[in-house]
């Protein structure tokens, strides 16, 4: 299982951002499921939430034989290359302020191709 995470450089809830990636999980998991894997395309701070993420809930995962690992993606071949990373959710965070049409260009390429997407605004 494979999740995209991206966000604006103006959004800052990790509590958003964990609750946004746990619904993710749960909504993609399967019993069948060995690996986890979160893949970030920035910025800096969505990068750390994610590291800290990873951390926090590797435990966890270990006790259920999941193994969860995160990779940071260039968000330009990630677009350009989307079907080839085999995505299951993407996950977009934003700051309230923020306009949603700057930063779409992931969430519509896996609406486009059938994959399940999330925006979060906070």
């Amino acid at each position: 299982m494979k999740i995209l995470v991206y966000g604006s450089h103006n959004f800052e809830d990790y509590s958003t951002f964990m609750r946004g990636v746990i619904i993710a999980i749960d909504n993609q998991v399967t019993d069948s499921t060995k690996i986890i894997e979160i893949l970030t395309a920035g910025p800096y701070k969505i990068n750390n939430f994610t590291a800290e993420f990873k951390n926090k809930t590797e435990g966890y995962f270990k006790s259920k034989r999941i193994k969860i690992k995160f990779s940071k993606v260039n968000h330009t071949e990630v677009l350009n290359n989307f079907e080839g990373y085999g995505i299951d959710h993407v996950l977009l965070f934003m700051a309230k302020n923020d306009i949603v049409m700057t930063l779409d260009s992931l969430i519509n390429k896996a609406e486009s191709l059938g994959i399940q997407s999330s925006i979060y605004k906070y």
